[in-house]
């Protein structure tokens, strides 16, 4: 099965990703070039599979806020920000990338403000989602200025639409938006002075080393990089990504999530699966 994704478009990245997570399977990007540069429409290679019911699971899935997991405490002044708990058929799954790993204050993936918070916005999309819809990251809805459930990672959504704030417009992709905040969690992009970057893996690769590409010696990846902004108070989105030339090694976090969704150390596991893999 091929996906068509924008690489430029960091959410259809995050979201592809997520896709793998969510199935379980190896996966890898076919980007062509043109004059030995690389071109930002691929195809995301995986298995078929029906992602109309992965849709409708997503869809059908309960969404609960979490204070407490894995020994981890919400502490953090901030009662739009706690994590959240996703319930589908087959498993759970614990996000809280917008948060550090304490649970005591945001990273820079939050890019919200206001009353906005997390299970609403998967509770918002998960009901915006059409589960019969073929193409599934590009398919979006009108919404106004005042009701976004948005992440802040599509360009498309945070584009300069030249009309003032509230008044504006624009579509929301909401299974984009639902499986961009599932990569987020299993595949973290490297944060330095607020931007972000991510990284393509165009040799087919299990989920688990999928994760930790960017460490890996002998695989063909490709880094983007995509630059946070300011929009409003306290409200920021993360620009169109581009190619990285001659990027430093990507340096993992040492922090991989668990299929169940709780954190722990799984570097001994890479490390093993890499192994594996050479």
């Amino acid at each position: 099965m091929e996906l068509s994704v924008n690489l430029n478009n960091p959410a259809q990245f995050f979201a592809a990703a997520g896709i793998a997570q969510l199935l379980g399977v190896s996966s890898r990007f076919d980007v062509e070039e043109h004059d030995g540069e690389p071109l930002p429409r691929s195809m995301f290679v995986l298995p078929d599979s029906d992602l109309q019911i992965l849709l409708k699971n997503l869809k059908n899935a309960s969404y609960a806020e979490r204070s407490e997991s894995a020994g981890a405490v919400y502490s953090y002044d901030d009662d739009y920000s706690r994590p959240v708990l996703i319930t589908l058929p087959a498993t759970t799954i614990e996000l809280d990338w917008w948060l550090n790993q304490f649970w005591s204050k945001k990273s820079a993936l939050k890019t919200w403000a206001g009353t906005s918070n997390p299970e609403s916005i998967l509770r918002r999309l998960a009901g915006m989602i059409d589960s019969d819809t073929t193409d599934i990251l590009n398919h979006g809805l009108l919404a106004s200025g005042s009701s976004r459930p948005t992440w802040g990672f599509d360009p498309r959504v945070t584009r300069n639409t030249g009309v003032a704030g509230r008044l504006a417009k624009v579509k929301i992709y909401p299974a984009t938006e639902l499986l961009c905040a599932v990569g987020l969690q299993y595949f973290r992009p490297l944060i330095t002075s607020g931007d972000i970057t991510f990284h393509v893996w165009r040799d087919e690769l299990p989920v688990e080393l999928a994760m930790a590409v960017g460490e890996l010696e002998g695989v063909r990846t490709l880094a983007l990089n995509a630059r946070r902004e300011k929009r409003s108070k306290g409200i920021f989105n993360y620009t169109a990504a581009e190619f990285v030339a001659n990027r430093a090694p990507f340096r993992a976090t040492g922090r991989f999530a668990n299929k169940d969704g709780r954190h722990g150390g799984q570097r001994a596991e890479t490390m093993r699966l890499m192994d594996r893999f050479h």
